[in-house]
């Protein structure tokens, strides 16, 4: 299971002569001066999936990472292998070395995508930046499968995941828009093109008829990988066939916000289901979510990825952060 421990602060939103500006992903915490993101303050481990999708989900969240974002991207630009793939790295000596494959080369190279299409100025990605992409690009679709549409984890793991997949669509998605705002209307179109084929391939892989299933292997179903994964494209905002995302999202949570928000089942706090929940409109639970994720803050089964979506939810809520205790009553006695 990817569980990570990272450290990162967040600054409110302000306003300065009347212009609002968006509240601040810090990581001074969490990013060594040359810019890398590690896994905990201190630490001396650099995991680039937990790294990258923290980013996007702060961003996602409206949540300001350009200075986070940019330094990161000089850190792992030069580090990318020549195949496109990146690995874990481990600082021995005051020096970064290779210390392993990254967690999915799938996602890893959508989310590398996402990312520099996310940050890159108006006028387009950088040409060190595009050279970058288009290995990221050229790795991934190594990765498709011809005749089910959907990608497999590395070259070496041929299983499809959910999550994965959807990582991707989202990804792609997202370059859509990026290359629309750069004036780029055919690759836009194509782009977004290969997300709407990838979403149609999800759906026939993995939709069961009455749920999505998180591996095209048959496995015992568990909170996490299957109940999780159920959330994925509702955060990604891929359709689906049960239609209507928040209806999907409160059949969801009257099966299993009592056992997610309690831990019952998992010991992990699973930050995005509560960004989800935001993202829905569903202040309550995401409240709830925040109330009981405070006391567990910096505990062994925190991460970086929770860390950033905790500053997600938290600077959406601030007028409501007393509400936490009522609003899981709410939730938990639907």
């Amino acid at each position: 299971m990817r569980a990570l421990i990272a450290f990162v602060v967040v600054v409110c939103a302000f306003s300065v002569a009347g212009r609002a500006f968006a509240a601040e992903f810090d990581v001074a915490r969490l990013q060594t001066h040359d810019g890398a993101l590690l896994m905990a303050p201190n630490s001396h481990d650099v995991e680039p999936y937990f790294a990258t999708k923290s980013l996007i989900i702060a961003h996602d969240a409206g949540l300001d990472v350009t200075d986070a974002a940019r330094a990161w991207i000089r850190w792992l630009l030069p580090r990318q292998r020549e195949d496109g793939n990146f690995e874990r790295y481990c600082e021995k000596n005051k020096a970064w070395r290779a210390c392993g494959r990254a967690d999915a080369d799938d996602s890893m190279n959508a989310l590398w995508l996402q990312l520099l299409y996310q940050t890159a100025p108006a006028s387009g990605l950088p040409a060190e930046w595009q050279a970058s992409a288009d290995r990221a690009r050229s790795a991934l679709l190594k990765l498709r499968n011809s005749r089910l549409g959907v990608f497999h984890v590395s070259s070496r793991n041929h299983e499809a995941l959910l999550m994965d997949n959807v990582e991707v669509y989202w990804a792609l998605a997202d370059v859509a828009r990026a290359q629309k705002r750069f004036g780029q209307a055919q690759p836009a179109a194509a782009t977004s093109a290969d997300a709407a084929r990838l979403a149609n391939a999800i759906q026939r892989v993995f939709w069961d008829g009455h749920r999505f299933r998180a591996s095209m292997q048959k496995t015992r179903a568990q909170f996490y990988p299957d109940v999780v994964a159920q959330t994925y494209p509702w955060l990604a905002g891929m359709p689906t066939p049960q239609g209507d995302a928040r209806q999907a999202w409160q059949q969801w949570k009257q099966w299993y916000a009592p056992a997610w928000l309690g831990q019952h089942y998992d010991p992990h706090p699973w930050c995005l289901v509560a960004v989800t929940a935001l993202k829905l409109g569903d202040e309550a639970t995401a409240q709830c979510w925040l109330a009981q994720a405070e006391a567990k803050r910096w505990g062994v089964n925190w991460n970086i990825l929770e860390e950033a979506s905790f500053q997600a939810v938290q600077s959406k809520l601030l007028e409501a952060r007393d509400t936490g205790p009522r609003s899981c009553v709410q939730v938990v006695g639907q």
